[in-house]
């Protein structure tokens, strides 16, 4: 009996070895940041506004920045697992036609604006496949659901220079984490070609986060890939540590990758 279990071991895992998959991709992400920014300091006493558009106050640019992410899938018992990196800075610069408040300044009408903006992004994610699926399509069809935890790394800073009011400057910087569901799923037809989709979201307390890809694939040589697609974020922050916003980033992006 003891002979045969050990028998059964080792036979388990090569096939266990030959499930596990490793994948791999970079690329670029064309982004495209809209909304507004809030920071307010304890010592602020009445404003004009504080809630900052990002595009008619800070003039930030879309600007195009590098991503990737590494993931290993089918190991027995375990969630497959997917680390990946998002940049996301923005800078901006020009006159102001309002006056608004950030944090320890008032920004005065017509003064000329600097400005920076960070939201570096880790995103960790744990996913099951839905049982069955890929076998039933002859693997042409997977979907796979979980848990995402994604930490921004947040920064912002405004500088203002003005002929009569002279100059001003202050700054906020903010990790945050961001727990979220997650669902993705690839279609597959034909060995060439696949479509698939992925998103995450949370929402509570007046806080918001959600995204989602969406990708068309071509798999010119054994196990690589190239794909382009378009990308979309939310976030609404209701009030954390005096930082509040509604800011969105879109925009299309490509990648190159491999698994095996």
């Amino acid at each position: 009996m003891r002979k045969l279990l050990v028998l059964t071991a080792l036979l388990a895992v090569p096939a266990a070895a030959n499930a596990i998959e490793i994948s791999a991709g970079v690329g670029a992400w064309r982004e495209n940041p809209s909304g507004w920014v809030e920071y307010v300091d304890t010592n602020t006493y009445g404003t004009t506004k504080t809630k900052v558009d990002v595009d008619s106050d800070l003039n930030l640019s879309t600007k195009t920045r590098g991503e990737g992410w590494f993931k290993i899938s089918g190991i027995p018992l375990l969630p497959d697992i997917k680390v990946s990196y998002t940049q996301m800075k923005f800078s901006g610069s020009g006159i102001v036609n309002s006056s608004f408040t950030f944090g320890k300044i008032t920004v005065p009408t017509k003064s000329y604006v600097e400005s920076k903006l960070r939201a570096n992004q880790v995103d960790a994610t744990l996913t099951y496949g839905v049982p069955f699926l890929s076998t039933v399509t002859a693997g042409k069809v997977k979907a796979n659901f979980g848990l995402n935890l994604k930490i921004i790394d947040g920064y912002i800073k405004v500088r203002y220079t003005n002929p009569t009011a002279g100059t001003g400057e202050d700054s906020k910087s903010k990790t945050i984490p961001v727990p979220m569901l997650h669902l993705d799923g690839e279609i597959r037809p034909i060995d060439l070609i696949g479509v698939s989709a992925s998103g995450n979201w949370i929402g509570y307390s007046g806080n918001q986060f959600y995204e989602y890809t969406l990708e068309a694939k071509v798999y010119p040589i054994p196990h690589g890939f190239v794909g382009v697609g378009y990308r979309y974020q939310r976030l609404k922050i209701d009030d954390i540590g005096g930082v509040s916003s509604d800011l969105k980033v879109k925009g299309a992006f490509a990648e190159a990758g491999f698994y095996f």
